[in-house]
């Protein structure tokens, strides 16, 4: 789950007379990327199969189109048969499929009839929107006995030049996209058309003079009348497609399988007598694919390298179905390459987790889980992966805010629990206060992680910045550990070497500081404190460093291995450089400081104290919500809860309040959260320029090359 799977490059040669034969075994396999053959035995290719893709591939477009038109999604199901060759097997399929294609002509011929009226109704909808509020024909309006009257569309430009015409009125309203709906009205003696040509405008027209609020209705009326006949159009489609549903289904299923064949084919290579493919199979799927093919070819296998090769290899993560979900924001950032730690380690655990310490509070929590939930229904009902993925996220960050929020005693606010002694005003606490689950003990003793309300003290902030840092340490910490144990797996030397040991060397600095004094939790904020400030000193002291005692010679020591590790670093990237870049000695190792070196010392700080922002918005979420119970005690005037709570004005207050945590407070906490993540995280160790793992396979039952089924 939290590496990519460890993919070797495999090379198949087979005797020519069996390419359909190893096509076929390796669709029914199912784990295997073709890729162009990197040594390839001939220039020769299979041009049958490339000829047939084509076919196939409109085939299966105007069965998508089908499909989409319906607003209906089958999935493949089936069993087919291969007789002969595939290229065979293709031309055969073509003409099952443009016989099933003419099933649903006319329907789909009257669908797209009715479109295109729709389409053509609604840019005219479109023209008349501007002045659809007169009711006026303009046959009269436009031959007055005393007035020449226009209605035009005018831009900025055009609008000023008409208004220095002195001899012209002028009524402008503006609109969303920047023009305006302008009348012009002059007297006879000024005709309008001259000076509508210079502005190069057309006077505004409806069919038979009508008024434009009539010809608005009437089009309106017909717009809604052809998406009935639309709609019931398209329920015929539906309902004939379910009557097929099996037949259907089978050639989707059967036109996916043969591209993908097909695809397989036209990537290899032929020569005189053999055939040869070549591509990226899981290392632990490799003896299964030997197995199949172990009588009918020859299969080479080799583990792709960090550097000195062109092609990357795919990214293939596997995931439990309750957690799929999260991958979907990785992918909004981009696919982790091959050679990364997959983020997902950080997204399953510290997404919901961040969120919860940014937003702790268990009624606007509880708020936004059931809106997840309403919201993932909408999604399976659109059928909205993206929707369904984003409200599962959702519903995982609101459930672990509502932890936090038990252990910050905030329901809607300080009021229903803390009550005003909460908000210092009276020795009143919340009518939940006695039936709260979480003791007060545990609220004051995470005061430092939480830092406000009854039981904050004046050190909680400084203590939640210490703490906030110590999650960027860790993050930073495992993700580089994860980085160098994901290397040796991928048993690339260089890459572990040169690439991610420099990086934990670097990271493990912040790590040692702040869980310096975790052995000892009563003095752990003061130790931490002394050790940055023995680090400060040190750094003032130049060459003549303070070892007086362990935590000041620790200080010293830490400096020193920053020191060794940027320059590890820079030399490690300067190495890299000239190797493959095949840069000079001069130009590899300045480049290599920018990089290694002066770069990697800002990132090393950045990184970091990024984490601080966790404070800022728990801290303006609480207090947002404490302002609100504040004004809704001022409109009440004397300490009770019971007036609070009927107090009209006092609840639209607390109302307002809470709609604004929720809605927006919740919004941006969620956006920070994934900023958090992209640009204070994931940029510091994850390109995201992978590409995921799609192996040709066989979306339908496939038997023996030559047999039945």
């Amino acid at each position: 789950m939290i590496f990519p799977e460890n993919m070797l490059k495999v090379e198949i040669i087979s005797p020519i007379n069996q390419k359909d034969r190893v096509t076929t075994e390796i669709l029914k396999f199912g784990k295997m990327e073709v890729i162009e053959a990197s040594h390839p035995i001939s220039n020769a290719r299979v041009e049958e199969a490339r000829r047939e893709l084509t076919a196939i591939q409109e085939h299966l477009n105007k069965v998508k189109l089908i499909m989409e038109i319906a607003g209906t999604v089958l999935e493949p199901s089936g069993k087919m048969r291969v007789e002969s060759s595939w290229a065979e097997e293709a031309k055969k399929l073509a003409e099952e499929a443009s016989m099933e294609e003419f099933r649903y002509k006319e329907l789909l011929e009257e669908i797209g009839k009715l479109r295109g009226e729709i389409d053509l109704y609604e840019a005219q909808l479109r023209e008349l929107e501007p002045f659809n509020n007169i009711t006026t024909d303009l046959k009269d309006l436009y031959s007055l006995e005393s007035f020449n009257v226009a209605l035009v569309l005018l831009t900025q430009e055009q609008l000023d030049r008409v208004k220095q015409n002195k001899n012209i009125s002028v009524e402008a309203v503006q609109l969303k996209d920047g023009k305006y709906a302008t009348l012009l009205v002059s007297l006879k003696s000024t005709p309008l058309d001259q000076t509508l040509k210079e502005l190069g405008v057309r006077k505004f027209e409806t069919t038979d003079g009508k008024s434009p609020y009539e010809t608005y209705k009437v089009i309106s009326e017909r717009t809604g009348e052809l998406r009935k006949i639309l709609e019931e159009t398209r329920g015929n489609l539906i309902r004939k497609i379910r009557e097929n549903q099996r037949e259907f289904s089978e050639l989707y299923g059967k036109l996916l399988t043969t591209r993908d064949a097909l695809t397989l084919l036209s990537r290899g290579r032929v020569s005189e007598h053999f055939f040869q493919v070549e591509g990226y199979v899981p290392q632990k799927s490799v003896e299964r694919l030997k197995s199949a093919l172990g009588k009918i070819a020859a299969i080479e296998e080799a583990f792709p390298r960090r550097f000195g090769e062109e092609e990357e290899p795919p990214t293939y993560v596997k995931l439990p179905k309750s957690i799929a979900a999260i991958e979907s924001v990785v992918e909004i950032y981009g696919t982790p390459s091959y050679w990364e730690i997959s983020p997902l380690v950080f997204l399953i655990v510290t997404f919901p987790f961040l969120f919860g310490l940014m937003f702790p509070d268990v009624g606007n929590a509880l708020v936004l889980l059931i809106f997840a939930i309403f919201f993932h229904r909408y999604g399976v009902k659109k059928g909205s992966n993206n929707i369904k993925n984003l409200s599962l996220i959702l519903g995982y960050s609101s459930v672990v805010a509502m932890i936090t929020g038990f252990l910050a005693r905030d329901f809607f606010g300080p009021l229903p629990v803390g009550g005003l002694k909460e908000m210092g005003i009276a020795n009143v606490s919340g009518p939940l206060d006695s039936v709260w689950p979480v003791p007060v003990s545990i609220t004051q003793a995470l005061s430092p992680l939480l830092p406000f309300g009854e039981y904050s003290t004046s050190q909680s902030i400084e203590h939640t910045i210490i703490l906030s840092i110590l999650l960027g340490a860790i993050a930073l910490f495992v993700s580089s550990l994860l980085g160098v144990i994901n290397a040796i797996k991928k048993r690339d030397p260089e890459f572990l070497v040169f690439e991610k040991l420099p990086l934990l060397v670097l990271y493990t600095v912040p790590l040692v500081i702040f869980t310096y004094g975790v052995t000892d939790p009563s003095h752990y904020f003061s130790t931490v404190g002394i050790l940055l400030g023995d680090i400060l000193q040190n750094l003032l002291s130049g060459f003549h460093p303070n070892l007086s005692n362990p935590t000041s010679a620790l200080a010293y020591g830490l400096i020193v291995w920053v020191e060794i590790g940027l320059i590890y670093n820079w030399l490690a990237k300067a190495i890299i450089l000239k190797r493959h870049d095949h840069l000079a000695t001069g130009s590899a190792l300045a480049m290599g400081f920018i990089e290694g070196g002066f770069e990697a010392a800002i990132l090393l700080l950045s990184n970091t104290i990024s984490f601080i922002r966790i404070l800022v918005f728990a801290l303006a979420h609480y207090y947002l919500l404490y302002a609100f119970s504040y004004m809704a005690y001022l409109v009440v005037g004397h300490p009770s809860l019971l007036a609070l709570g009927t107090n009209p004005a006092s609840i639209v207050i607390l109302i307002i309040g809470n709609l604004l945590a929720i809605g927006l407070e919740g919004l941006v906490v969620f956006i920070q959260d994934m900023r958090l993540h992209f640009y204070e995280m994931f940029s510091k160790f994850y390109e995201g320029r992978g590409k995921k793992f799609e192996p040709l396979i066989a979306s339908v039952e496939l038997v023996d090359f030559g047999t039945l089924v």
